[in-house]
Order: structure tokens, then sequence, then C-alpha cells
């Protein structure tokens, strides 16, 4: 079984820089576990990508040694044109909305993308996905749309916390993988 597993901006964001204690943490679990954290091309964005991408206020933070050791990887880009993965990052950004009560066109691109990727993960040789994020609506947007773009219980949402950030072993990713 092929699991793989997907992060969202506010998991680094959470976790500070490369000088603290959360950031290492998280690094030494993915490196022991011999995994790698995937990220949408949004999310990469948001943390600052590459020198011609436009600005965003977190991409102060000095995450890009992980993308440079390896342990995060910038997914290939989405297939807008591939039905399921645009369907259900419509109906991730409508889920959004309607749970925080906001309008669609003021969901952060980065939630829907991390939804869709899921699903184009799922689609290629990904049995299942384990969802790492601090954004609550955005991991149960992902818990109700997957299983009905058929791909039911094969998401595993974890919200990373600061406690699950504390605790977090290379175990948090040996137990799920096979």
């Amino acid at each position: 079984m092929r699991t793989a597993y997907l992060a969202d901006s506010g998991v680094f964001i959470r976790c500070g820089g490369p000088d603290r204690e959360k950031y290492q943490r998280l690094r030494r679990a993915v490196r022991t576990a011999g995994t790698t954290l995937h990220i949408p091309r949004r999310v990469y964005e948001e943390l600052g990508g590459e020198p011609s991408d436009g600005a965003y206020p977190t991409s102060s933070i000095p995450w890009q040694e992980g993308v440079d050791e390896g342990w995060i990887v910038v997914a290939d880009p989405l297939e807008y044109t591939n039905p399921i993965v645009s369907g259900i990052m419509d109906a991730a950004r409508r889920f959004i909305a309607n749970e925080t009560g906001r309008s669609q066109d003021t969901v952060e691109k980065a939630d829907t993308a991390l939804v869709g990727l899921a699903a184009q993960f799922l689609e290629s040789e990904t049995n299942k996905i384990v969802l790492l994020t601090t954004d609550k609506p955005a991991g149960r947007a992902a818990e109700t749309l997957l299983p009905e773009y058929g791909f039911e219980e094969r998401l595993e949402y974890r919200y990373v916390s600061e406690k699950y950030l504390q605790n977090m072993t290379a175990n948090e990713f040996l137990e799920k993988r096979e």
C-alpha cells in the first residue's frame, strides 16, 4: 500500500523555522520514517516559493531547507482539466465557505488545492492519504468530499496542533506505512 503525506502551510508556520524545536521534531520524524511531505504548488507559493513568486506574509519563514533536503516535496501541478480534481476543488471551496460563513471568493486557494491534490494522488498510484493540516475546515472538507468522489476510507485527517507537534515521532509515519 502506498501512503502519501500531504501538508498545508499552517503546519510549517506552526513549527516556525529550522531553529525551532517543533520544526526539528517534524524534520526528524519525517526523515527517520524515510517518507516525504507533499505540498501543493499553492502552499509552496504561500511559504515563499521561488524568488519570482509573489510574496505572502508567511514567506519569511525559512523552511526551504526541507525542500533542499528532500523531505518536503512540491507536488506536480494540479490537473485542472481532470473533472474529479476541478470538481472536488470547487466543492471544497463551497464547503469551506459554508463552514466558515465567508464568501467563496475569500477561501484560500491553498486550502482547495490541498483537497484537489489529495484527489489527484488517490486517482494515481496512491492508496491512502494522510492529510496534515492546521485548518479544520479544510480537513473536514477533505473528510466529507473525498468519499463523495469515490475515495471512501482512503483519507486520514490529522489536525496538527501544538501538542501534536510537541509529541511527534517517526512512529506517526511508520505506523501508517506498509
